[in-house]
């Protein structure tokens, strides 16, 4: 017979004790049926004689993961929270999410969804807000204290469903490195069952992989034909304020301003030095900083020479990039169809 182990989730005054592999926990059967139609019938269900009483409580057992009920059952009496830095909740949200979906537990699925899609959102405003928060006054970029490793979450959504989070996840995972990306990333780590232990590596799955490389070459792609296109061979807008100028077409100020700031992006912003030469929202939304920031440390040059009509129209052009690069995120990482057959199967009549 296998020895028990009573988990801190045991209440003295508990009435039900409910048996996970080799761990017990001791809780309210009230606490359960209330907010679980399929706990309240699961509880009527007779048990096996031989696994009648523990602490004198009638047992079920459970054919669930320990630690997905552990975690579960601490977000049903405490409430789910969200700690920082907040890839420590990942194993909790798994988890709560796990076992509120099994057991039809609304509001505890509804808090992590929501999570999730604040974390990982589908739209460039919410993104924007997310790399925001990532960032420090002094620039310094910490996603990974904000949120979980984007393999991880690509596991989740894909065993979930979840399409809506895939491409704000396929998108953050493409800036890594490609070998960061085959290298994978540590899993979630067990607080019951080999707390000791440290949990395995995840990596994509080959297709998973060439779906996350090929979106990344896309992006580089979209970034430097966008450069190309909008700054390198860039010509005076029509209300340039210097349009009546006597200045050859080489040295016009705004002329050399776009030439400047396109060499400084490359250089100093989209560079592989830094490692974001596959993340065309961060190097355009930097491009356009460098325009309009206040401070004279970085991209006074190009500020100087060009002229208050060619900045507001090439700012302009900058914001409908970033849009479109945003719109075209699920193309690059291969989830349009994906999203087509979900949306099929939403609308089909059986």
């Amino acid at each position: 017979m296998t020895t028990l182990s009573r988990t801190d989730v045991w209440f003295k005054d508990g009435n039900i004790v409910l048996i996970a592999g080799s761990f017990a926990f001791k809780v309210h059967s009230g606490q359960l049926e209330r907010h679980s139609e399929m706990f309240a019938g699961m509880l009527d269900v007779p048990q096996p004689t031989a696994q009648d009483v523990l602490d004198e409580c009638p047992v079920v057992t459970m054919h669930d993961n320990p630690d997905d009920l552990y975690h579960f059952l601490i977000a049903l009496y405490d409430g789910f929270q969200v700690p920082f830095p907040r890839p420590v909740l990942f194993a909790h949200l798994v988890a709560v999410l796990r076992i509120s979906t099994k057991y039809i537990v609304s509001h505890l699925r509804h808090q992590c969804l929501e999570r999730l899609k604040y974390d990982w959102p589908s739209t460039l405003e919410g993104w924007d807000a997310r790399e925001h928060e990532a960032s420090s006054p002094r620039g310094c970029y910490s996603p990974r204290q904000y949120t979980a490793h984007p393999i991880l979450v690509i596991e989740l959504a894909i065993e979930f469903g979840l399409n809506e989070i895939l491409p704000s996840a396929f998108y953050d995972l493409s800036r890594y490195g490609p070998s960061k990306i085959m290298y994978g990333t540590p899993g979630v780590r067990s607080v019951l069952i080999s707390p000791s232990i440290e949990p395995r590596s995840v990596c994509l799955s080959n297709q998973l992989l060439v779906r996350t490389l090929q979106g990344r070459e896309l992006a580089q792609n979209y970034l430097i034909d966008f450069l190309s296109s909008h700054l390198e061979n860039r010509q005076p807008s029509s209300g340039c304020w210097y349009r009546n100028s006597s200045h050859p077409s080489k040295a016009h100020p705004c002329v050399q301003a776009f030439k400047h700031m396109y060499i400084d992006i490359f250089r100093c912003i989209g560079g592989v030095s830094i490692g974001r030469d596959a993340d065309p929202l961060f190097t355009l939304s930097q491009g356009m900083d460098r325009l309009t920031r206040p401070d004279k440390s970085e991209g006074e040059r190009a500020r100087a020479l060009m002229c208050g009509s060619c900045k507001v129209e090439l700012l302009s052009d900058c914001t409908r990039g970033r849009e479109a690069a945003w719109a075209l995120i699920p193309e690059w990482f291969g989830l349009v169809e994906e999203s087509k057959e979900v949306s099929n199967d939403e609308n089909r009549v059986d």
